[in-house]
């Protein structure tokens, strides 16, 4: 594939790049184009986590493709998530279009050849060569954290502990946490599900963190999906009906948790509390200090969670670090927390564009300068698009909107004989309100408020914005059109 050409180029084979592939596949045009991807196979996040209880924390109805049903349980498990992907790939003859272990370094668009060239570093064990391809349009789909290099937070005293360090993300094939005093920070979906996986096997898990969060207990079953499948419905019916369902549902939690913040917050707690000894400090480890529409809630199956510490397994405790010692931690509040093994479920850093470095005829891009057009596209930014899916709902459901947009524009291209199509911010709009990529006033997870500073703009404006709730897209972009005042249509035949 050296200094080959491509129509289209496709940066990612999670479930974004998985997606692209098979539209692109299943396109009435014919497209030469090519799927790139870091990790050593398919599958992005899914291949990436593989620490204890990695699962979804949405259900897969929605998490897995509209035109391939999920016949499973509601929440899966990180490896069916990936066996899912990899039936995809295999059962529409994808495979020959991906590459892997090749990490985009670089991508600078020329406007005389109306094509970029994108440099890779590509990975062959210890070996690492360049690779160089041309691309007519990029599409990124690399998903929206980084695989390469999980969120650390830097405490005091790190380089003293005498035990073993592993982050979640970067987990090891044999860790030796068995019959060890585990100390897990974080909060959030990852320890939730990490915490109780393990917590059976250690000598004892302490939870630390620095502030609580909402939780929601339900069992892994849907009583919908179990009763059309006794009625021996046919598996697309029920994937599209349970599909359907998901949506309204995640649409009415939403307006409700806006509307009636306070009792929604009261009902949160008490579910977690039922489920406590009685007299446990709720108030303190379950409690969170932000309302429950500007974070996701993290799901706990069966409450595991709460039955591991009503067990005695587990212990909470919520404070700051002062400084890591060389047998735990201890907190700002005096408590010593001593560990064999510190694992930090802190988190993970926003991927913007892949971290590789992008000019336009030479001139380095700043995304945090250009502003987006409906999520998708970029100012003055030729023939890029990004797949940045839903953050309210499962990633893919918004997956399927941007694809279905970035096909008819490719149509567009064709029929338009032209080579390039870049969003032109006219002057008329120079002066609009600007937030973050996502306004951190409407959704406010650690990893996008690290990252406010890095990523493109966004306003209230249609069409440049990025809406993150699905249910209010899901009609409008279908129908977005893809010639307006604002996108400029360029050159003379498809490059």
């Amino acid at each position: 594939m050296s200094s080959a050409h491509h129509e289209v180029v496709v940066i990612g084979a999670g479930i974004a790049g998985i997606h692209a592939a098979y539209e692109l596949t299943k396109s009435e045009t014919p497209r030469d184009f090519v799927v790139v991807d870091a990790l050593d196979g398919p599958g992005g996040t899914w291949r990436t986590f593989t620490f204890p209880g990695v699962r979804s924390d949405t259900e897969v109805f929605t998490l897995g493709y509209s035109f391939k049903p999920w016949t499973g349980v509601p929440y899966a498990s990180g490896q069916e998530i990936l066996d899912y992907l990899t039936e995809v790939i295999e059962e529409n003859d994808l495979s020959a279009h991906f590459l892997y272990q090749r990490r985009l370094i670089s991508a600078s668009w020329s406007t005389e050849d109306q094509r970029w060239t994108l440099n890779f570093d590509v990975r062959s064990g210890d070996v690492v060569t360049t690779e160089t391809m041309t691309a007519s349009f990029l599409w990124m789909c690399h998903g929206y954290y980084r695989h390469d290099e999980p969120h650390r937070p830097n405490w005091p005293g790190m380089e003293s502990f005498e035990g073993q360090w592993i982050h979640p993300q970067q987990w090891p094939a044999n860790p030796e946490i068995e019959g060890k005093r585990v100390l897990v920070i974080g909060s959030g979906a990852t320890a939730a599900t990490l915490v109780p996986s393990i917590a059976s096997e250690c000598a004892h898990v302490t939870l630390l963190q620095r502030s609580p969060t909402y939780y929601f207990q339900s069992a892994n079953e849907d009583d919908l999906a179990t009763q059309l499948r006794g009625l021996a419905t046919p598996p697309e019916w029920i994937h599209e009906i349970l599909r359907r369902k998901a949506v309204k549902d995640m649409e009415n939690t939403t307006a409700t948790l806006k509307l009636f913040p306070v009792p929604a917050r009261d009902a949160l707690i008490g579910q977690v509390a039922a489920q406590l000894p009685e007299g446990y400090d709720v108030a303190t480890h379950f409690t969170p200090h932000h309302e429950p529409a500007d974070q996701r809630i993290c799901r706990i199956l069966n409450g595991d969670l709460f039955a591991a510490i009503t067990r005695g397994d587990v212990t909470m405790v919520t404070d700051h670090i002062a400084t890591v010692t060389p047998s735990g931690v201890r907190t700002a509040g005096g408590i010593d927390i001593d560990a064999d093994v510190i694992i930090t479920a802190t988190g993970f850093d926003l991927s913007i564009f892949g971290e590789a470095a992008f000019d336009l005829n030479g001139v380095p891009v700043d995304f945090s300068s250009t502003v987006t057009y409906r999520g998708i596209l970029f100012s003055d930014v030729p023939n890029l698009a990004w797949t940045f899916g839903a953050l309210r709902l499962s990633w893919t459901t918004r997956v399927e909107l941007v694809s279905n947009y970035v096909l008819r524009l490719l149509d567009e291209l064709k029929a338009s004989a032209s080579t390039s199509v870049v969003p032109r911010l006219k002057e008329k709009r120079s002066s609009m309100e600007l937030s973050p990529f996502v306004d951190p006033s409407e959704f406010s997870p650690g990893y996008l408020v690290r990252s406010a500073s890095r990523v493109p703009r966004s306003s209230s404006e249609e069409p440049w914005c990025y809406d993150i709730d699905f249910w209010s897209e899901k009609d409008r972009l279908p129908t977005a059109p893809v010639r307006d005042e604002f996108l400029t249509y360029e050159g003379s035949g498809i490059a």
